[in-house]
């Protein structure tokens, strides 16, 4: 039966406020991260199409953003997860504008046979890809348990960068899963700037390979020009 939010959370609710350096001024603003409200899910949806397809690693490499398949393929994956209700946006306080965007799902252990099949070639890659790495951190076995809190896409509007905000969206899920009793939240993070982000979040790492390694374990898994960079998947329990 697929996951749904308990009734009694409250939609949407706000679970991290937090200061940091506003836009005109060095002086400090307040921001929240919340759940992504119902009407602005199509919102949350265009806002991961403008700056994700240029900013995830995996998708430089292979020219995600030249592959409008694969941006489409994505944009439905992206609607089905907001329509779950764990997603979570980023906001300054007082203002409707959308600073940061973590899209969120809840795998299950149930389901975790099912395999996607996708007709852009590009985001099949690197479906597979952390689909591997995720195996390889046996996550169900590892923390006993049976669904956890997972992403597709960490995005941060560039003007907004330096700020800690990619951390803050991270950190938030600690209480999003809490409230849902959810007592895990993974992701496998592709890149050196998600990793340092979910470090300081004090997620862990459960498996980490280098790009090189994975193109040797399987010829799919080819991303040229960052052999030598991890992939990692790290995880943050709740207690």
């Amino acid at each position: 039966m697929p996951w749904t939010r308990p009734s009694t959370v409250p939609f949407p609710s706000v679970w991290l406020r937090f200061q940091a350096k506003g836009l005109d001024s060095p002086d400090p603003v307040w921001y929240v991260v919340q759940d992504v409200p119902e009407d602005r899910f199509e919102d949350a949806v265009r806002f991961m199409s403008r700056f994700f397809p240029h900013d995830e690693q995996l998708n430089e490499v292979l020219g995600f953003v030249d592959d409008p398949q694969a941006l489409e393929e994505s944009v439905h994956l992206w609607r089905d997860m907001v329509r779950q209700r764990v997603s979570l946006v980023c906001f300054r306080e007082g203002s409707s504008e959308i600073v940061g965007a973590n899209m969120l799902g809840v795998s299950c252990k149930a389901d975790q046979k099912r395999e996607e099949r996708f007709g852009s070639a590009i985001l099949q890659t690197i479906y597979d890809t952390t689909k591997y790495v995720s195996k390889q951190a046996n996550l169900y076995e590892r923390y006993g348990v049976q669904e956890y809190l997972s992403a597709m896409g960490l995005s941060v509007d560039p003007k907004y960068r330096g700020r800690g905000i990619a951390t803050e969206l991270l950190r938030a899920r600690i209480p999003l899963c809490r409230a849902v009793g959810i007592r895990l939240t993974s992701t496998c993070f592709t890149g050196a700037g998600s990793q340092i982000a979910a470090a300081r979040a004090g997620y862990t790492e459960d498996y980490s390979v280098t790009y090189g390694e994975l193109k040797a374990i399987d010829a799919r898994f080819d991303f040229p020009g960052i052999e030598n960079k991890p992939c990692k998947y790290m995880s943050y329990r709740i207690e």
